[in-house]
Parts: C-alpha cells; sequence; structure tokens
C-alpha cells in the first residue's frame, strides 16, 4: 500500500486521557488524614473509611493473619466518591509502607470492595492474591509493587468497571499455583459463579511486568469489554505455561486495545505467545486491536498474535526476529485505515485522535499521526480547523466504516496471497499495468465448512473475476464478496493481453493495494 502522508510523525511517547484526573486535586479538597503507625491501626482505618478519607501509612511491615470476616489480611467496604475518594498511601513514596499477607499459600494481602478509591506507593507483597478490587468502580492503583503471590498479583473483578493500575511493578507470581499465576486478571472465567463478569473500561498502563510472572502477564477475560493495556513493559522468564498460561497477555473479551507496549521474551521456551485470544464462549475474543507494540521474541517458531474464532486487527507492530507470524482464521493483518478523522489510524473516531491531534499541532511527539485521515478539512493542510471538525464529528456520533488496507503477499508469479480474518468483507483490488491491456483473473478461498463426498471437511474454492481492461491511469480496481468462515484469500492472474490479444508476460502486472470493508 502506498499512503499519501501529509505529516507522519513517529516516536516513543503519546498522551492520553487520564480518569486520575478527576482525583488530580483531591488531597487538597478536605481530605481527612488518618496516619497509621501500626497493623490495628490500618485495621481500624480501613473498617472506618469513608468518602474524603486519606489513609497515611508511615514506612514499615504491615501483616495480619487473623479472620477479620473477609478471605484477606486487610480488606475495606468504604465507599468513596469522585470529588472525595478514598486515599490509601504510604506517607514517603521513596520509602513504601509495606502491606503483607501471613503466606503465600492463602488469603488476599488487599481485599477493596467499593467505588473511587487511590491505592498508590504501596509494597504488597508474601500473600495468596495481592490487591483484589470487588464491586469497585473508578478505583486507581498507582506506582505499586506487588510480588510474591501464590496466585495472581492483581484481581479486578465482579463488575468492576473504568478502573486504572499505573506506573506499577509486578513480579514473582503464581508461586504457589502458576496455572492462576498473572500479574493483572480482568474479570472472571465463564464457569465462576457468584461474581459479576462486567469488568468493562478499565486500563493497565505504564505498569513493569515480570520477571517470574508464571502465568500471562495480563489475563483479560470472557464478557469484558473495551479494556485497554497501553505503554508496558512485559520480562516472559518464569513463565511456565500451565492451564494456558503462555503468552505476555491473553484476550478473552471485546474491543480490547492493546497499544505501544514492549515485550521481552529472554529466551523462555514456556512462552508460545506475544498475545493470545480465546473464544471461550460463542461472541467474545472479537474485534480486539494489538498495534504499535514492540515484541522481543527470539525465535520464529512462536506466534506475534494467535487467536483461533477470534476477530483482531494486528498493525505497526515491531516484531523481532524476523519471519515471526501471526496465527488464526480472524486475525487481520492490516497496513493501514482510511478514515476521516481517524488521526491515529486505529480505524476507530474518538479521542485519541483529539489527543494525537491536538498534541501534533502543539508540537508535541505522539506515537503516529495519518496525514490523510487527520486532513478533515481535505484542504492538504492540517490546523485548527481539522481539529474542531474532527470535535464536531465526535460529538455527532458519526460512526463510518474505514477502508482496512490489508497485508498481502506474492506467493508466485502472478498470485498474492491475502492476510487472514477477510471472511464476510468486500474486498478491493487495485492492479497495476499498461493502459488498455487486459487481464483474466481469478480468485478464490478455503472454506473450512464445505463438507465433501467422503465426509472430510474443507475445499479450496476457485472462482472467476472476469476480463478487465487498465483505465488511462494504468489503474484495475477488482471487488469480490467473501463469505464468513473463510481462510486463506488468494487472487491470480490467469491471463496477460494486449490490446490484439497477444499474451504477455504475467511478472509486468502489480498488485498495488488491496482494501477491505
Amino acid at each position: 500500500m502506498k499512503h499519501r502522508f501529509i505529516a507522519s510523525v513517529l516516536s516513543a511517547g503519546i498522551a492520553f486521557a487520564s480518569f486520575s484526573s478527576y482525583f488530580t486535586n483531591a488531597e487538597d479538597n478536605g481530605m481527612n488524614q488518618v496516619l497509621v503507625t501500626t497493623t490495628d491501626e490500618l485495621i481500624s482505618a480501613l473498617e472506618n473509611a469513608q468518602a474524603g478519607d486519606e489513609i497515611i501509612l508511615r514506612e514499615g511491615v504491615y501483616t495480619n493473619d487473623e479472620w477479620l470476616g473477609e478471605w484477606a489480611s486487610f480488606f475495606s467496604k468504604g465507599e468513596g466518591t469522585k470529588d472525595k475518594p478514598i486515599i490509601l498511601r504510604s506517607e514517603d513514596p521513596e520509602n513504601p509502607a509495606t502491606i503483607s499477607g501471613a503466606s503465600q499459600e492463602s488469603k488476599n494481602a488487599l481485599y477493596i470492595f467499593g467505588d473511587y478509591w487511590i491505592i498508590k506507593d504501596l509494597i504488597v507483597t508474601n500473600s495468596g492474591k495481592g490487591i483484589m478490587l470487588d464491586n469497585s468502580c473508578y478505583t486507581v492503583i498507582s506506582g505499586c509493587e506487588v510480588s510474591f503471590t501464590g496466585g495472581e498479583a492483581v484481581h479486578i473483578r465482579d463488575d468492576s468497571c473504568y478502573c486504572i493500575v499505573e506506573d506499577c511493578y509486578i513480579h514473582d507470581a503464581g508461586t504457589v499455583t502458576p496455572q492462576y499465576g498473572e500479574g493483572i486478571y480482568i474479570g472472571s472465567a465463564y464457569s465462576t459463579e457468584g461474581y459479576g463478569f462486567d469488568c468493562h473500561y478499565n486500563t493497565v498502563r505504564n505498569c513493569r511486568l515480570g520477571p517470574n510472572i508464571s502465568a500471562d502477564h495480563i489475563d483479560i477475560k470472557e464478557y469484558t469489554i473495551g479494556n485497554i493495556v497501553e505503554n508496558c513493559t512485559f520480562d516472559g522468564t518464569g513463565i511456565q505455561n500451565q492451564n494456558g498460561g503462555n503468552s505476555f497477555i491473553e484476550v478473552k473479551g471485546n474491543n480490547t486495545i492493546v497499544r505501544n507496549n514492549v515485550g521481552h521474551r529472554n529466551g523462555c521456551e514456556n512462552m508460545l505467545y506475544g498475545f493470545d485470544m480465546a473464544n471461550q464462549v460463542e461472541g467474545w475474543g472479537q474485534n480486539n486491536l494489538f498495534y504499535q507494540n514492540t515484541l522481543y521474541l527470539d525465535t520464529t517458531d512462536v506466534y506475534e498474535v494467535k487467536g483461533w474464532n477470534c476477530s483482531a486487527q494486528v498493525f505497526r507492530n515491531t516484531v523481532y526476529p524476523e519471519g515471526v507470524l501471526c496465527n488464526g482464521n480472524r486475525v487481520m493483518e492490516v497496513l493501514g485505515y482510511r478514515l476521516k478523522g481517524d488521526s491515529s489510524e486505529d480505524g476507530l473516531v474518538n479521542s485519541d485522535d483529539l489527543n494525537t491531534m491536538r498534541d501534533y499541532l502543539l508540537g508535541q511527539d505522539v506515537v503516529h499521526i495519518s496525514g490523510e485521515n487527520a486532513d478533515v478539512a481535505e484542504d492538504t493542510q492540517l490546523d485548527s480547523l481539522d481539529l474542531c471538525l474532527m470535535r464536531k464529528k465526535i460529538a455527532e456520533g458519526v460512526t463510518e466504516k474505514p477502508e482496512i488496507s490489508i497485508e498481502y503477499k506474492l506467493e508466485k508469479t502472478a498470485y498474492w496471497r491475502m492476510c487472514e480474518g477477510l471472511g464476510d468483507r468486500t474486498i478491493t483490488f487495485r492492479f497495476k499495468g499498461e493502459t488498455g491491456n487486459v487481464i483474466n483473473v481469478g480468485w478464490g478461498y478455503y472454506d473450512p465448512n464445505f463438507v465433501k463426498d467422503d465426509g472430510t471437511t474443507g475445499k479450496w474454492i476457485q472462482n472467476s473475476a472476469g476480463k478487465f481492461t487498465f483505465d488511462e491511469n494504468g489503474e484495475v480496481l477488482i471487488t469480490v464478496e467473501t463469505p464468513v468462515d473463510i481462510q486463506r484469500t488468494g487472487i491470480e492472474i490467469y491471463d496477460y493481453l494486449d490490446s490484439a490479444g497477444n499474451t504477455l508476460d504475467k511478472e509486468l502486472v502489480a498488485l498495488e493495494e488491496a482494501f477491505a470493508v
């Protein structure tokens, strides 16, 4: 694909909107400060926590093995509010307080029920699970180190939405039960009873995960929607590949965004995928985006992104070594999007695009900007008018499908193989040749559901697209409609003829672009 970029800026960082901005002035907003120096004082402060409380822990180790009525060393059912969250923090971030469970065999170290908490600058360690959030929306876990947990380090569960885990260091999880040793676990498995599944729109960002996280570093469960993982660093050392825990991130939910992360496999033979998806429940594991990530995977015997019957779009990732593939019948490898207003070029028009455009116009670093898409005014300039039109488009809720430029490769003379994930789409092929010449074209796909006479399934279906004449620009556009469940789409030039019908060399025809909607 050849995009005409009005501007394209690449760098290492991008500014995103922050839920925690709600709490920027919380500490100066009439907070009731409670200084804690002993375990008993911490238990009491958590038991009596109310909106507007700021519980400040002096440096030291706080540990408890007594039964307090919940499966946790420390817990609270206090409810904060947007204007008056409950803050639990170390007095001195440079010398953080430690919340410790009694052992790595049982109990959560810190268990929070309730909305609008800020948990920051703490060490949480030596417990069955580290930090657990149940029925806790708009909670922020910031600047914490969570380690040496028998199972998961951080679990966002039971209808907890709009939470943020940021700037945390998570390592040595799954020391007792490695099959349940995730670093961050969002939601619950479909077979779980007693908890709400709606853990939506949570964000994990700027975190360092690993080494010695025994399962997936982040596991995003079925029934969850719109979770984001961004700007994190993963160290695969210590992944044990028990119960499917074999990737940096496993996604089973829908509309998940995984972007701008860096992952190092570090020779861990139990790590099989950079990012994994699973279709645990029909209709889930769909519509996920994996982009602008950098993965160091050591070998081509693993996959960048894998997921069967899970739909995803994969683009602008940098993967080492070269030759690492994606795997999945609905995993689409994307080169770019054409969609007015989609300045970040991720196939959506939303607040990310406003942030990208704003930062670009202010001269700040942005990860990527598509000048073609950002030029909403279509005047070949990027300026405040485009920003205003973009904001108007978002405010009016205008939704459009992008034209998705897809990856393909030349497999043999005049035969091109498309990426996977093209079922139930309209695909347009742009060919380049000599004006007035004619091509005879065929296209096909593998139908895994076709039942043959002997009862086996699967068949290559070949179709004739017809004959086409190159226009005055030396171009031919060919459009095909694909069935829902297909694999291995391909297109082929059968013949290349001049205007007199003489046969020409098919290698003179080039496939310039393939895009789908």
